[in-house]
């Protein structure tokens, strides 16, 4: 029997990359008309089937599936993995972790190596590199992604609605009263990080606000960049009173750096983050976080992987909903309605974009109102319990205090 081609064979012979064939054929990606062209030719003239190794029932040999994460410290995957491990044992099937310990080249290697030795692998990539997890799925892999998305064909997916994410932060900081609002992105190469922002943004317009550039920053998704982030965002705008972090480990990193600057959370600046890891009930204060439910998104991985190579389920993808946690660094903030001492000059010190800025558009200067934020990020190293967002399927919850 003739074995099916693979997707770097209809790349030899188109003449371009395994991506722009993953790209053309899923239509994730714009590709120009010529590429597409050619792309679609190589794959009829080689009867290649995108994802067709997904769509081939499969005998597990093993009965493991490998599980390959960015940071094992990182609590958000750590509660990944154990909501991995809980459905995988009430299975009857092994787990076997693998920690990049945010280093792609070993990322790359463990993949190699779960491919050898486990059914199926779940993988929780950062490193932005498709080519690889692609040729897996090519050699008959069952490959799930989980939290960031791939662009490969045939892989299966479990996702957070990150969108959402943004809109329901955004949607409290303003309930709240906040007006010189800061947000801290994450790495621009992510897609959890890219619809966060979007989401964040999105929100601030239809509430009639924006935000200027030097208050938007991009950093990694730990503490040091939380920190780091938050340091420029005071030194170019002092006054900010809310600062949106876009994972859990940068806020409680912003909540040290502000506790350095002098700055009280949430009585001078409130905060918020996104990811709800179980660190954000024991900082001081706690952290008002939007959940994406990590031991969900594991476990709802490990269950379609296992259905997928055990013949049960095709190779789709989960979108799952957020929940805001309200807690104390964004209880006791302006009240909504209320104003903003200060000068209203919008004068600023060193840092964010090249240095200091005057807020544009013809919003009062107390606040955003009309400015500007729709540019680049810079890219470096009371309740609210009726709360309803359009287009989010979200709900908000009360944490403890």
């Amino acid at each position: 029997m003739k074995r099916p081609a693979t997707i770097r064979e209809v790349a030899a012979l188109a003449g371009v990359s395994v991506s722009t064939v993953s790209n053309a054929l899923a239509g994730r990606r714009s590709v120009s008309g010529e590429s597409s062209a050619r792309v679609r030719a190589a794959a009829h003239r080689l009867g290649y089937r995108p994802g067709s190794g997904a769509h081939t029932p499969r005998t597990p040999t093993r009965h493991a599936v490998g599980l390959v994460v960015p940071d094992a410290q990182n609590p958000f995957f750590a509660q990944i993995a154990h909501g991995v491990e809980t459905v995988a044992q009430s299975l009857g099937w092994a787990v076997f972790l693998a920690s990049a310990n945010l280093d792609d080249a070993r990322e790359a290697d463990y993949l190699d190596r779960m491919a050898g030795a486990a059914d199926g692998v779940l993988v929780c990539s950062t490193s932005g590199h498709t080519d690889q997890v692609q040729h897996m799925i090519d050699s008959g892999i069952a490959v799930v992604a989980c939290d960031e998305r791939l662009a490969v064909a045939g892989a299966g997916g479990v996702f957070s609605d990150d969108l959402a994410a943004g809109r329901l932060a955004a949607a409290h900081l303003l309930a709240r009263g906040a007006r010189r609002i800061a947000m801290i992105c994450g790495p621009e190469h992510l897609t959890t990080a890219r619809a966060r922002r979007t989401g964040f943004r999105a929100e601030l317009q239809a509430g009639g606000r924006s935000m200027p550039p030097w208050r938007s920053l991009a950093s990694d998704y730990t503490l040091d960049g939380g920190r780091w982030a938050t340091d420029q965002i005071l030194a170019s705008d002092p006054r900010v009173d809310a600062i949106f972090c876009t994972n859990d480990l940068q806020a409680v990193g912003a909540a040290q750096a502000l506790r350095q600057a002098g700055r009280e959370v949430p009585g001078g600046v409130m905060l918020i983050g996104v990811d709800g890891i179980a660190w954000g009930e024991l900082t001081e204060p706690s952290l008002t976080s939007v959940a994406r439910h990590p031991h969900r998104l594991g476990a709802e991985a490990a269950r379609l992987l296992i259905q997928m190579v055990s013949g049960e389920a095709d190779a789709r993808e989960t979108v799952l909903p957020v929940s805001l946690v309200e807690r104390d660094s964004t209880r006791s903030g302006v009240l909504a309605g209320g104003t903003e001492t200060g000068d209203g000059a919008g004068n600023r010190g060193s840092g964010g974009e090249g240095g200091g800025r005057s807020p544009g558009g013809s919003g009062s200067p107390g606040d955003d109102a009309g400015t500007s934020g729709d540019r680049s990020d810079v890219q470096g190293s009371g309740g609210v319990g009726s709360l309803r967002v359009p287009g989010c399927d979200a709900r908000v919850m009360r944490g403890p205090a």
